[in-house]
């Protein structure tokens, strides 16, 4: 046994010198991760109490996600496991410009024996030597006892049942179920009184088996005043519940181990039995944030030409359902929420929409007399589609996805029916582009030596000659973005 206490002291000190090296090498906490937009190194925190999964979270490569767990039960152990993972190639600028033209604890039940309803027995070891009879004389009396403490040890081991059930099960709900207290020194303190109630029960146990065991033997005796009939079914009864009541005090036993295994304080018991005089760092006792190792991106040979999808289960070991010597395994862990990071940086993106630009819609006709005139309208309207490349990571004046970009058109001028181009600097916010583009596209103008003012002459026929020429000007562009990647 002090082999086994040294052994465990041992290897308290070498988690406590591990925990310590991690907590100072591990970086501060990065800002919130986002899930709008795409993140450098951040931090997701999960409430244990409340654990929703968060969607797929987007990350640049090489950058890194550290994942706390707020309001931790102080009996469960949290583990960050991994899943799944897959590499996909990067997207195909030429297809997503293409794509953006097309398509914008089970609840132990106890009952207990049937009984009189008479004052609760003492059922002290003690006491059950007493009155453990030397001879068949006396035992109708033991048997009584024997039946009525072996129905008090189900009352008892249930209502230990009940406060151990938020322990082993802290999601379960019940009208019956003892709820936890509402801070980790309150739940330390039931620990430690369940600790002392289950033990002082086994060892009730303990002696009731042993004595019912001693009074077999006088079941046969004739001495005894009632009918050996009765006697020997009585005795029977006792042994049968015998073989319930010892499982069941293994099994809280079991759970004493690990409840003493489980880390506690110094004076704990002084401060559970007079709160009022503990430290205020005692009663706030392991409250903090549980923060797990942080997860990296995982390079490859070529990170550029492929994204990472990998996905993360955050589980969690009961250390009173479980031995904490034991090594956990998928059985025994329970997932609490699934986190997916997608590391990925594609710096082209597609678009479409419509720039509006200064240059005018110019058309000529001959009237009043063959005098040639011109109308002009503002401003061209040409839809475009559009290859962007990014030149800024997601700009911080906005929670949500937005970036610089330089921007690429292609458009059909509707006036004149030729194809229009126009480059320049764009910002998006969520899948909004705006951009102010440089618009090189055609223009009318008369040829032949005609002006405007000019008199055709009286037999000339159709509208004046023009033809269309190259000719730049300034535009701004509305437009959705396609995102290349999934989250972005």
């Amino acid at each position: 046994m002090e082999a086994i206490s040294y052994g465990r002291g041992l290897a308290r000190i070498l988690v406590s010198v591990a925990v310590l090296f991690i907590s100072n090498t591990i970086p501060a906490h990065a800002d919130e991760c986002s899930i709008a937009k795409t993140n450098a190194s951040c931090t997701l925190t999960i409430d244990r109490r409340n654990p929703l999964a968060p969607p797929t979270i987007q990350m640049y490569p090489g950058q890194t996600l550290t994942v706390v767990v707020k309001n931790p039960y102080y009996f469960e152990r949290y583990f960050m496991d991994y899943t799944s993972g897959q590499l996909a190639l990067s997207p195909d600028v030429a297809s997503s410009i293409v794509g953006g033209l097309l398509t914008p604890l089970k609840n132990l039940q106890i009952h207990a024996l049937d009984q009189a309803k008479l004052p609760p027995p003492d059922c002290t070891p003690e006491n059950i030597i007493k009155s453990t009879p030397a001879s068949a004389v006396n035992l109708t009396a033991a048997t009584e006892l024997y039946g009525r403490c072996l129905s008090d040890f189900v009352r008892k081991s249930r209502k230990i049942y009940l406060q151990l059930e938020p322990m082993v099960s802290p999601d379960s709900h019940s009208n019956e179920v003892i709820e936890l207290a509402s801070t980790n020194f309150q739940i330390l303190c039931d620990k430690m009184k369940l600790e002392q109630e289950i033990g002082e029960l086994a060892a009730e146990e303990i002696q009731l088996s042993n004595s019912i065991g001693a009074v077999g033997k006088y079941a046969t005796s004739s001495t005894d005043s009632r009918p050996l009939s009765v006697t020997n079914t009585t005795v029977e009864k006792l042994v049968a519940a015998l073989a319930v009541t010892d499982g069941i005090a293994k099994d809280l036993t079991a759970y004493r181990f690990r409840l003493e295994d489980i880390p506690s304080f110094e004076n704990a018991g002084a401060y559970c039995s007079d709160p009022t005089h503990a430290p205020e760092d005692v009663l706030k006792w392991q409250t903090k944030d549980v923060t797990l190792f942080p997860l990296k991106d995982p390079q490859t040979l070529d990170p550029k030409l492929v994204t990472r999808q990998i996905t993360y289960s955050i589980d969690v070991l009961n250390l009173v359902q479980n031995a904490q010597e034991a090594v956990p395994t998928l059985t025994t862990k329970k997932a609490i929420a699934t986190v997916t990071v997608l590391y990925g940086d594609s710096k082209w993106e597609a678009s479409v929409g419509t720039f509006f630009s200064t240059l005018a819609v110019r058309s000529f006709s001959a009237s009043n007399g063959g005098i040639i005139t011109q109308n002009i309208l503002h401003p061209t309207v040409v839809p475009f589609a559009a290859a962007n490349y990014r030149i800024t990571k997601d700009l911080s004046w906005t929670r949500w996805r937005s970036a610089a970009y330089l921007t690429g058109a292609v458009g059909v001028n509707p006036n004149t029916v030729s194809a229009d181009f126009a480059a320049g600097p764009s910002l998006s916010w969520r899948g909004l582009m705006v951009s102010a583009l440089w618009h090189y596209g055609h223009d009318t103008r008369l040829t032949q030596g005609f002006k405007v003012g000019d008199t055709l002459p009286s037999s000339y026929s159709g509208k004046p000659p023009n033809e269309t020429f190259w000719t730049s000007s300034f535009a701004v562009g509305i437009a959705v973005r396609v995102p290349s990647l999934t989250g972005r």
